[in-house]
């Protein structure tokens, strides 16, 4: 018996009911929140810190291989963590926080500070603005929050994508919510309410996107498109104008939130007066185009695309629901490069498979790309081009003089009210001036706009590209847009 209570007590030793080495965070059920272990004499200057998940998360992110609690606790920090909707758009997980948050303050009695991650940063505002939760706050740190949407929540939506992500269970009213023309108009609403200034914001973004293979690589590749990214928000994105912005660092998207990493970098803001410095201005955005197509392979899916003259650099990816298929990437000399790296998908395709490959100087001309698999799937097929042939699309897709010939356009618009299908359009063979007249939102909802553009360039070379707008048009008929088709 006595082996036994010794037995009992050095296990006690080892493992404590209580251990933050390997407790793993609340169990994801939407609306359960619980505290970190307290500190023994809170010191009123630090006031409690509340962590907020985002897009497919749950607060065991806190914990899972991150220091972020222990970080807070040696510090001399109380904390908090909540569970909100991992799918849900932010006026639900918005409602759902403030009414926690009340609840939070209750029990610190004092006013917290609110460290939210990705979309957590989103429903945060949505939170202390629309219902009024600011009054519990001291202030907000985001970390790579995208507060003006994310381009690859419009692909996800787009007609080439649709059919993908909405096989992985990602067309959900969360990456709905997160739309770059959705977020618009909740920029519109939200910085324009009198409770916007009654919180102070500060931002924290990251310019890593991981290497070749790596889980952030293909959205960081696609969104390079757009600036600078953390493999899953641009850095501009990741912006507030009236919130204090902190020099980007060099994390993705998923080693923002590491407490070793980043912990550091915002404890000056954890006061209840904090110095911060702000970030240089953001470097001038380089545009490009990609080439995409998507749908359903039935078996032997084979897909076309030309690469033009001057291009220093294609990468391909091939997206699917399975790991498996026979990916063949093939040059204009029949010549196979087979150096493919497969990794999951995340963010807005997580659930997914990625076969990608990089080519530097590849040769111009027909380059096809082909999956064999013994059973359906749905797949996605993105190129990327370092080409100085973008800057020429630019200029005619802005209707500007260019040395492009005969460029063609084919349009499709899907329309969709609350996240649901409502109407599809398409238009084939529309010229590059014309595709300003040729777009029509009149009817109010939220609007996906995929344009293939085909052509040749001066030297009578082939050229194909794609680009993916969203457009949100409220009930009163106002269009909502981040990224214009047209200054």
């Amino acid at each position: 018996m006595k082996k036994m209570v010794l037995l009992i007590a050095v296990l006690l030793i080892l493992y404590p009911l209580t251990s933050k080495a390997g407790f793993k965070g609340g169990d994801g059920d939407p609306g359960y929140w619980f505290p970190g272990d307290p500190v023994e004499a809170p010191d009123p200057g630090k006031p409690p810190l509340v962590f907020v998940h985002g897009l497919n998360g749950s607060s065991s992110i806190w914990f899972d291989k991150n220091d972020m609690s222990e970080q807070a606790f040696k510090n001399g920090y109380d904390t908090a963590f909540i569970d909100l909707h991992p799918d849900k758009d932010m006026r639900d997980n918005g409602a759902l926080l403030a009414s926690k948050l009340r609840d939070m303050y209750e029990h610190f009695g004092r006013k917290m500070i609110l460290v939210s991650y990705s979309k957590g940063g989103i429903d945060t505002q949505s939170a202390l603005i629309f219902h009024d939760a600011y009054r519990y706050v001291e202030h907000v740190i985001t970390l790579g929050t995208p507060h003006h949407g994310s381009q690859l929540a419009d692909l996800a939506y787009s007609s080439w994508a649709g059919w993908l992500s909405g096989i992985l269970g990602m067309k959900n009213d969360a990456v709905y919510s997160l739309q770059t023309g959705y977020m618009a108009s909740f920029r519109e609403q939200a910085d324009s309410h009198p409770n916007r200034a009654k919180t102070r914001y500060y931002t924290l973004a990251g310019n890593k996107i991981g290497g070749f293979g790596s889980v952030l690589f293909f959205g960081g590749v696609y969104l390079n498109m757009f600036g600078q990214n953390d493999g899953a928000v641009t850095e501009k994105n990741a912006r507030l104008p009236y919130a204090t912005n902190m020099d980007a660092g060099k994390w993705d998207h998923f080693s923002i939130i590491k407490g070793n990493i980043t912990f550091p970098v915002f404890l000056p803001l954890l006061g209840i007066e904090q110095q911060a410095n702000p970030a240089a201005s953001l470097s001038k955005e380089h545009t490009s185009y990609p080439y995409i197509r998507g749908g359903e392979n039935k078996g032997q899916q084979e897909e076309e695309f030309a690469v033009e003259k001057g291009v220093k650099e294609v990468t391909v990816h091939w997206l699917s629901s399975h790991s498996s298929g026979n990916i063949k990437l093939t040059d204009p000399h029949g010549k196979a490069v087979t150096d493919f790296a497969l990794s999951k998908t995340a963010d807005v395709f997580e659930g997914g498979f990625v076969h990608s490959a990089t080519v530097k100087n590849p040769a111009s001309g027909k380059w096809t790309i082909s999956s064999s698999v013994k059973q359906k799937e749905a797949y996605l097929f993105v190129a990327t081009f370092d080409s100085p042939l973008d800057q020429q699309i630019q200029r005619t897709v802005n209707t500007q003089a260019s040395g492009l010939a005969n460029v063609k356009t084919a349009v499709r618009s899907i329309r969709y009210e609350n996240g649901k299908q409502v109407e599809k359009k398409e238009l084939k063979s529309v010229s590059a001036n014309g595709l300003r007249h040729s777009l029509s939102f009149k009817k109010a909802g939220m609007y996906s706009v995929t344009v293939d553009l085909s052509g040749k360039t001066a030297d009578n070379a082939p050229f194909n590209r794609t680009i993916i707008r969203s457009v949100y048009v409220n009930d009163k008929g106002q269009r909502f847009e981040h990224n214009p088709l047209h200054p």
